[in-house]
């Protein structure tokens, strides 16, 4: 069982966020090719710790893992109302390079799988009409764009855009905990941004690029 400590990870805010599956579907092809095989996991448990009770983050019961060269890149996880057929269908929609994306996916060969862990939900205490939008962060490239206000490293449409104000948070800790068939997520961010609006917070991950020496 591998156990990932650092991903390029997306929350979804609420359900059916479609600008968050079109951002993670594809933030990155406009310079490589990201991913080669994604994975979705119905009924799992993305428990979300945080040591901040006015910032609520709902644990979520659904994820997409995305893979390149079998090794987990970007990790999706998802409110257990989403519709994800639809979310996809939306995000597969999107133009790029003048043609679908699901296009460009049969055209590289992306895969797709589906596996149900059949797990009972596991709530955590959180004020889910409160929810903040969150972008956990693990380069530096996609801090200063998510610091604007984007979703993805990509120019793309995607974001939050409410204000370009952000204050920095030194004693927040964040925790994703989430085990699947064949990995453990433990994504750890130990500090954050927040923009002054209080609507969305940027946490950098403790063990990715942004913090190693």
């Amino acid at each position: 069982m591998k156990i990932i400590k650092t991903i390029d990870l997306w929350t979804e805010q609420h359900a059916n966020h479609f600008e968050c599956f079109s951002g993670a579907f594809i933030d990155g092809f406009d310079k490589y090719d990201v991913f080669d095989k994604y994975k979705i996991i119905r009924n799992c448990n993305c428990k979300i710790y945080v040591n901040n009770k006015t910032i609520n983050i709902s644990n979520k019961h659904q994820a997409i893992v995305f893979y390149k060269k079998s090794l987990p890149v970007r990790l999706l996880v998802i409110n257990k109302e989403t519709n994800i057929e639809k979310c996809l269908f939306v995000a597969l929609s999107q133009n790029f390079k003048g043609q679908e994306l699901r296009d460009y996916f049969l055209k590289l060969k992306i895969s797709s799988q589906e596996i149900n862990l059949k797990e009972k939900p596991i709530y955590n205490e959180c004020d889910n009409n409160r929810e903040i939008d969150v972008g956990s962060c693990d380069r530096w490239n996609l801090l200063y764009n998510m610091l604007k206000g984007s979703y993805t490293e990509s120019n793309t449409q995607y974001g939050n855009y409410q204000t370009d104000k952000y204050e920095f948070m030194s004693d927040i800790i964040i925790e994703y905990y989430l085990k699947i068939d064949t990995e453990i997520f433990e994504i750890k961010h130990k500090c954050a941004f927040i923009n002054i609006l209080k609507t969305r917070i940027v946490p950098i991950q403790e063990n990715s690029k942004l913090t190693s020496s």
